[in-house]
């Protein structure tokens, strides 16, 4: 017999699926848009560098905000003189796209990781799996790949 709460782990497993296709990796989700006030904090990454960042505040306002991140080794930017170099992490900040609440954000959301996908996604397919994650609530974090990949490759 499915519970509720088999029938949601299968959905996030099939969400998590349908992105990795697309070429995108859920870092974090926490979404519960059937109480009186929605919330919402997602954030998503490409193996690029390109990061959204959505979220419903406790005003209510909706909107999404995507960047890209650039890593190099370089000297800090406050060092003078002779000094080793090391990694530097500059997120560029790209845009944000202001919505009129939770599900209308959900939907530009969709639309921007299916038009921005590594390999050819519907936007059908990504949007019918979110749309099983959002009946009840949902947390959901994951390690970043690249942070796992390292992680596997000291240990060897």
């Amino acid at each position: 017999m499915l519970t509720p709460q088999s029938s949601l782990v299968s959905s996030a497993t099939s969400l998590q699926k349908c992105m990795a296709r697309a070429g995108w990796e859920i870092v974090h989700i926490d979404l519960d848009l059937t109480g009186e006030r929605p919330r919402a904090e997602i954030k998503l990454e490409r193996c690029d560098g390109r990061w959204i960042l959505a979220r419903v505040d406790r005003l209510g306002r909706a909107s999404f905000e995507t960047f890209h991140r650039e890593r190099n080794l370089a000297m800090g930017r406050n060092m003078t003189g002779r000094r080793p170099l090391s990694p530097q992490v500059d997120d560029i900040f790209l845009g944000r796209h202001r919505c009129l609440g939770a599900r209308h954000m959900l939907r530009e959301m969709t639309a921007y990781v299916a038009d921005n996908a590594t390999s050819p996604v519907l936007l059908s397919e990504v949007r019918h799996a979110w749309a099983a994650v959002m009946r009840s609530p949902l947390l959901l974090t994951t390690t970043p790949l690249a942070a796992s990949d390292s992680a596997e490759g000291g240990a060897a």
